[in-house]
Parts: structure tokens; sequence; C-alpha cells
């Protein structure tokens, strides 16, 4: 437990002196404080105009982090030959795969309470109170940086260079967002053959449209418990699945 924590904390310290978390971070920030100009754009919902970008801003720089961050977190040690000493400890790939899992945990829950709290804020300020649902959408905004960071684990286990890996690991998250309507087009097709292939790889691509809960906050509804329990344990599966997968493919590379 020791090496998996002591690896969690040298890859949350690498992030936080990362100029990519910063800036991401910045941006996040910015954007979170430029909603106040928007909401100047129309008459009437200024606050959903508030929650809409400033929600949309952190899971996107959220999930940006996490790309970048754990993109680079495998292939980037590799690249600066650390894990050559690192390995010539008895220190497992196991360990390794979960401490730098464990150390974006850390990095990713410190980008969005940041920001989560500037956002909480200034709705605040704006109305006097703010719905309970915004801290389930942070959490599942968070939920969805972790599938992604899994997802760059992954990639990053195998990839020869932290920019393929990162550039896999974006496309997977593009597609991601993508894999509902993907599926759509499969089943509205007539051909047998197109039908199981985009349901093959509905299945094989993460759904992150799950996670997108931000029109409940507007519409000041609440989510049924049944989505959330089966989100959570859709989100820790496949992040389970991620981390098999990393781990295997480092154990297959001579180090």
């Amino acid at each position: 437990m020791k090496t998996i924590l002591a690896i969690s904390y040298n890859l949350f310290r690498r992030a936080l002196k990362s100029k990519i978390f910063l800036i991401f971070l910045f941006f996040s920030l910015i954007l979170i404080f430029l909603s106040r100009l928007f909401e100047f754009l129309t008459f009437t919902a200024e606050v959903k105009i508030i929650k809409d970008v400033g929600l949309a801003s952190i899971s996107l720089f959220s999930a940006l982090i996490a790309l970048c961050i754990a993109g680079e977190s495998v292939v980037g040690e590799i690249e600066k030959k650390t894990t050559y000493i690192l390995f010539s400890k008895p220190v497992s790939k196991s360990f390794f795969i979960l401490g730098n899992f464990l150390g974006m945990i850390w990095v990713l829950g410190i980008s969005i309470l940041l920001s989560g709290l500037v956002l909480f804020f200034i709705i605040y300020l704006k109305q006097g109170t703010v719905e309970v649902m915004f801290w389930t959408i942070l959490g599942f905004s968070f939920l969805e940086a972790l599938v992604v960071a899994s997802i760059a684990l992954m990639f990053s286990s195998f990839s020869s260079s932290t920019s393929a890996s990162i550039l896999f690991s974006f496309l997977f998250y593009l597609a991601g967002h993508l894999n509902p309507q993907l599926c759509r087009i499969g089943k509205l097709s007539q051909s047998k053959i197109i039908q199981l292939t985009t349901k093959a790889i509905g299945w094989i691509l993460p759904n992150l449209e799950y996670f997108n809960i931000r029109g409940k906050i507007t519409q000041e509804s609440s989510l049924s418990k049944d989505y959330v329990g089966e989100t959570i344990l859709y989100g820790i599966a496949y992040i389970g699945i991620m981390l098999v997968l990393a781990y295997l493919f480092l154990r297959r590379r001579e180090l």
C-alpha cells in the first residue's frame, strides 16, 4: 500500500507542477467567470446560462486534464527511463498502474473541487441558493473524468510516444460522446452486418453520455436511484476493465 501511495503522490506532485494542468484549470475558471458575461445575451434564464457554461467547462477541462496527465503517466516515465530504476526494485507493475490511477483521482478531485466551488459561489450570489443536483452533476463529471483517465492510462501503457497516447485517448473520448448516435444509426440500418458492427463498437467504446446530466439542473428535476446506481456501476466496471488492460499491456513491455 505504501508503494501505491508513493507512486500516486509522485504523479500528483508532477501534475500540480505541470503547465498543462495549470493552463486547463485556468481556462476552466476563466470560462466560469465569463459565464457572467454570457447572461447579458438573453433577458431570461440568466442563471441557466451561468450553470450551463460553468458546468460544461468543468466537465470539458477535467476530461482534458485526465487525457493529458494520464496519457503521459506511463509512457512518459518510460521515455524518461525512470521506470527502469523503479522496476529494478521490488515494485510490481500492477502497483504502478494503481498508483498512477490513484494519483489521477487526487488530481481530478482537486481540479473539480476548485472550479466547482468557484461556480457554486457565483450561482449562490446570483440566486441566493444552489440546487442539490449541482453536486450530483459535479460527481458525475468526476466519474466521467476518471473513466477518461483510465482510458488514457490504458493507451499510455502500450503506446510508443506520449503524443500517440494522448491522441488515441482523445479520439476515444470523442467517440464516447458519439456512442449513442452510433448505436441509433445501427438500429435504423436495414443491414444486419451494420447493426452487429455498431452494436459491438458501442459495447467497446465508453458511453460518456451516461454521465452528462447537466440538463437536469436546469429542469430542477431529480435522478432516479436506479439511474444513479447503474451509471456508477457502469463507470466503475469500465474503469476496472481499462486498468486490467493497462496492466496486461504494461506486463508485455520489456522494461
